[in-house]
C-alpha cells in the first residue's frame, strides 16, 4: 500500500472512529454497545495504517467526534460557532495528547497500552467534573444508562471507574486489531506487540470485565430485594402555556393576558393537575423548577396551602421571585399536607450557559415524612454525583425529588443523570420537568416511567407511579468518587512519569549513538 493510500485509509478509520462516538450518544442513534468499540479504529489508524508522524490525528479526530456529540446535546444553548469552535478546541486538545502515546507505547513494549489512553481521558473528565457549563454530561459511562443491571458498582466506585474500564476494555480489542495487522503488514510495525503484553492486556480487562459485570448483577439483585415500600408519587409536567416570561431566553407565553390573568390560568391549571394526581392516589408530587415567578408564601399566599390541604399531597414546588433577574434566587419549598413549608432549599449549580448567578445554597435538608425521608435537589444540581443529590440522601433521604426545567437538546442526555445518581446512592430520584422530560426512576436504577418530548414547544404531561424508596448504604454516598479520584489521579501521575523516564533515556540512548 502506498504512503497516500496509507493516509487516505487512516484519515478514514480516524473519521469512523469520530462518527462511531457521535451516534453513540442518546440523541444521534443511542447506540450504546458503541462505546465498547468505537475507539478501535482510532487505534488502528494510530499505530498501524497512518505512517507514525501522522499518529496524532486520530486522537484528535476521536476527541472532536466525542465533544461535538456532546455540544450539540446542549445545543439550545449555544451558538453553532460555538459547538464547532469547542469540539475543534477538545481536537487540539486530543492531538496534544496523541503525540505522546505512540511513540510510549513503542518504547515501553506496549506494557502500558491498555491503560495509558483511558488514564489521560478519564483525568481530563475528574478536573472537569465540577464545571457550571455542561457538568459531567461528557462521561462515557453515561452511555450505559439504558443497561442499569450492569452499571451498579458505581455505588461503590463512582461512574469515572466504569469509564476507565470501557476506555481499557477498547484498548484491549484494538491491540487484538494491531496484532492482526502486524502478521498481515509487518513493515508497518515500527515495533511488534509483543507475545506476553498481548496476553496480559487480553487476558486482564476480560476478567475485570466479568467480575464488573458479575457484582453489577448481584448488586442490582440485592438492591432490587431491599427497595423499601412503594409510595405514589405524581410529576406535574404543564408544558409551556402559562409559563412566565423569562423561563425560556426569549419566552413569552401570555398571549396577550395580562400578569395576573396568566397567574390565574397557571393557578387553575396546577391545581387540577395536582387534584388529578391525587384522584389516582399520589401521596407525593413534583412541580417543575422556577414554576412560579414570586414567592408563594408572600404573593398569591393562599392557594398552595388549600390545594396540600384538600389533596393530602406532600408537594415540592420551584419558584424564583424574579424572573428577570438572574441572581434571584432559584428555590424549591416542600408543602406537607398541613399546608406548612417543611424544607426550603437553594439550588447549588449554577448553569452558565443560562446565565445563572444566584448565590449557590449550601443546605441539603432531608425531611421525614409518613412517605419515607424526601430530600430535594433542583435541575442541574442533579449532574454532579460529588454534590446535591449525594449530599441530600447523606443527610437520610431516600427518594430525592427534582424540580427541573430542561431545553428540548438536552432530554435524552438528562435521562443518564437521573439513572446514575440513582444507582450511586440507592435512593429513587423522582424529576419534574416544565415541557419535556419528566421522569420517575427507582433506586435500581431503572426508569417506571417518563416522558421524552423533542418538540421545541414541549408538552403536558401528568405521570403517576409507584415508586419504591431506597435502601440507600451505598459506600459512594459515604465517600463519594473520592477514592477512585485519587487513585486515579496517582495512576496518571505515574503514567506521566514513566513517559518522562522513558523518553529521557531513550533520548540519552541516541545522544551516546
Amino acid at each position: 500500500m502506498s504512503e497516500i493510500s496509507r493516509i487516505t485509509t487512516g484519515l478514514g478509520l480516524s473519521l469512523s472512529s469520530a462518527a462511531l462516538l457521535v451516534i453513540m450518544w442518546p440523541s444521534f442513534g443511542n447506540l450504546w454497545w458503541l462505546c465498547f468499540i468505537a475507539f478501535v479504529p482510532m487505534y488502528a489508524a494510530q499505530y498501524r495504517v497512518l505512517p507514525r508522524r501522522w499518529s496524532a490525528v486520530p486522537v484528535a479526530t476521536a476527541f472532536a467526534g466525542y465533544y461535538l456529540g456532546l455540544l450539540m446535546h446542549i445545543a439550545s444553548a449555544l451558538s453553532v460557532g460555538v459547538i464547532i469552535g469547542g469540539a475543534l478546541a477538545f481536537g487540539f486538545i486530543g492531538l496534544v495528547v496523541g503525540v505522546f502515546l505512540r511513540p510510549f507505547a513503542e518504547r515501553t513494549g506496549y506494557r502500558w497500552f491498555v491503560v495509558q489512553f483511558g488514564l489521560l481521558w478519564v483525568a481530563i473528565d475528574l478536573l472537569l467534573q465540577d464545571n457550571e457549563f455542561d457538568g459531567t454530561y461528557l462521561w462515557i459511562a453515561y452511555r450505559l444508562a439504558d443497561l442499569p443491571q450492569i452499571v451498579q458498582p458505581i455505588s461503590i466506585t463512582g461512574a469515572p471507574a466504569l469509564s476507565l474500564l470501557l476506555h481499557v476494555v477498547n484498548a484491549a480489542m484494538a491491540l487484538v486489531v494491531i496484532s492482526l495487522l502486524d502478521r498481515r503488514w509487518p513493515q508497518w510495525a515500527d515495533t511488534v506487540v509483543p507475545r506476553r503484553a498481548l496476553a496480559w492486556s487480553v487476558v486482564i480487562p476480560v476478567v475485570v470485565m466479568i467480575a464488573w459485570t458479575g457484582t453489577s448483577l448481584a448488586i442490582f439483585h440485592d438492591v432490587s430485594d431491599r427497595m423499601g415500600p412503594r409510595v405514589r408519587v405524581a410529576t406535574v409536567q404543564p408544558g409551556l402555556d402559562n409559563t412566565f416570561p423569562g423561563t425560556l431566553a426569549s419566552a413569552d407565553f401570555s398571549h396577550g393576558r395580562s400578569q395576573e390573568e396568566r397567574i390565574k390560568d397557571q393557578i387553575a391549571q396546577l391545581s387540577a393537575m395536582t387534584r388529578a394526581a391525587s384522584a389516582q392516589g399520589a401521596k407525593v408530587a413534583v412541580w417543575p423548577e422556577e414554576t412560579l415567578d414570586y414567592d408563594p408564601r408572600v404573593s398569591h399566599p393562599d392557594w398552595i396551602p388549600a390545594l396540600v390541604r384538600q389533596t393530602g399531597v406532600y408537594l415540592a414546588m420551584g419558584f424564583t421571585p424574579d424572573a428577570a433577574n438572574d441572581a434571584a434566587p432559584n428555590t424549591a419549598l416542600l408543602w406537607s399536607p398541613a399546608g406548612e413549608v417543611v424544607a426550603v432549599y437553594y439550588k447549588t449549580m449554577r448553569v452558565l450557559t443560562a446565565g445563572e448567578a444566584f448565590t449557590p445554597g449550601r443546605v441539603y435538608p432531608a425531611v421525614p415524612t409518613p412517605q419515607g425521608v424526601l430530600g430535594m435537589v433542583i435541575c442541574f444540581d442533579m449532574d454532579f454525583p460529588n454534590g446535591p443529590t449525594r449530599r441530600t440522601v447523606l443527610n437520610g433521604a431516600q427518594m430525592v425529588l427534582s424540580p427541573s426545567l430542561d431545553l428540548p437538546s438536552k432530554v435524552d442526555i438528562r435521562k443518564s443523570m437521573a439513572v446514575f445518581r440513582a444507582v450511586e446512592n440507592r435512593v429513587a430520584l423522582v424529576k419534574a420537568d416544565v415541557a419535556w422530560d419528566s421522569m420517575l426512576v427507582a433506586p435500581n436504577g431503572e426508569v417506571i416511567t417518563g416522558t421524552a418530548v423533542h418538540d421545541e414547544l414541549g408538552g403536558q404531561a401528568l405521570l403517576v407511579a409507584d415508586v419504591p424508596l431506597g435502601p440507600r448504604g451505598a459506600p459512594f454516598t459515604h465517600y463519594g468518587d473520592a477514592p477512585f479520584q485519587w487513585l486515579e489521579y496517582a495512576a496518571t501521575a505515574a503514567l506521566l512519569c514513566v513517559m518522562a523516564v522513558s523518553w529521557r533515556r531513550t533520548a540519552s540512548s541516541v545522544r551516546r549513538r
